[in-house]
């Protein structure tokens, strides 16, 4: 009897996790890079958040392929430099800013700007790259900083693809769609709770969405990247757990680098061994409802969470 019932649990696990890390194998070992203007026959790409870590990366990857790109970001000091910078490295190529802040929850601003900037050329490729993450507990955070974050994360994605995607559809052009996600979204994360809510939301948008599109020749494309050197870590705070992932973090460029591989040949692109361990042992191998039953009762054990409270205990007073 026993043999039977590990039998069962060994084919059960090796259905769970082998097809999966064959799937990842032939994202990461299997694609070759593409030229992304080549295989959409395409002139522009737009990418949000494009002037620093992973956004610039990205444009910096698409216009080595002679794509023009479009830049949607903060109006900032950032914005200025990169602008100078990215059209001294590749002046033949054009660029058009597009300075504005995502996190408004009608979007019209910045819609209204990315359609003026936008109306006379055809973007095929676009990259919701644009986000950030807010630490704290969430009913101590401001809720307009919350709502920031959701807007950001989520709205201007939803709102940027369904008028880029209705315009592919209109010419009949092929194109992609592209969305910056999270492996935290695997997991429930206290203290940063909309971050990793918003990014399984994009995961399973994106997922959705590739089913719809197919037969239009659009390609969606999600990446769960690996922790990665960028700015998101000048916005997370001092939590433990986030500087212990940036000391291992790669460069941005791993992310524009999967981006064209994987284009067209996966939905979902699991980058970096941190990113697929976590995919194994937190949703394939701990049940989902076991592991927040383990992190409601272990949390008030955790550093960062015992000074929060702390924290919260002398505001209150």
């Amino acid at each position: 009897m026993l043999s039977y019932i590990y039998s069962a649990f060994f084919w059960i696990g090796f259905l769970a996790v082998v097809p999966y890390l064959a799937l990842v194998a032939y994202g990461a070992y299997g694609c070759p890079e593409q030229n992304l203007k080549t295989k959409y026959n395409a002139k522009w790409a737009l990418v949000t958040g494009g002037s620093s870590g992973i956004g610039a990366a990205i444009v910096r990857k698409l216009a080595s392929q002679g794509l023009n790109i479009v830049v949607a970001a903060l109006d900032d000091q950032t914005l200025v430099k990169f602008k100078a910078d990215i059209q001294k490295e590749f002046p033949s190529l054009e660029f058009r800013f597009v300075p504005c802040d995502l996190s408004t929850p009608d979007g019209q601003g910045y819609m209204d700007a990315v359609k003026k900037a936008t109306s006379d050329i055809d973007v095929q490729i676009l990259c919701n790259n644009a986000g950030f993450i807010t630490t704290g507990c969430f009913a101590d955070i401001t809720l307009g900083r919350n709502m920031a974050n959701y807007h950001t994360n989520v709205t201007a994605g939803v709102l940027l693809t369904h008028h880029f995607l209705n315009r592919m559809i209109d010419t009949g052009k092929s194109g992609l769609i592209t969305f910056t996600s999270s492996s935290a979204g695997f997991i429930p994360n206290p203290m940063s709770a909309l971050y990793s809510s918003t990014k399984i939301f994009l995961t399973t948008f994106a997922a959705s969405l590739a089913a719809e599109t197919v037969e239009d020749k659009v390609d969606v494309l999600v990446v769960h990247p690996s922790p990665i050197n960028s700015n998101f870590y000048s916005n997370a705070g001092k939590m433990s757990a986030l500087l212990s992932a940036q000391k291992i973090s790669s460069p941005p460029s791993v992310i524009a680098e999967t981006i064209c591989r994987n284009a067209g040949k996966v939905v979902v692109a699991d980058q970096g061994p941190i990113t697929v361990i976590m995919k194994i042992v937190l949703a394939k191998v701990l049940d989902w409802n076991v592991f927040t039953e383990i992190m409601k009762l272990a949390l008030r054990f955790n550093g960062d969470y015992k000074a929060m409270k702390v924290r919260r205990n002398i505001k209150s007073q």
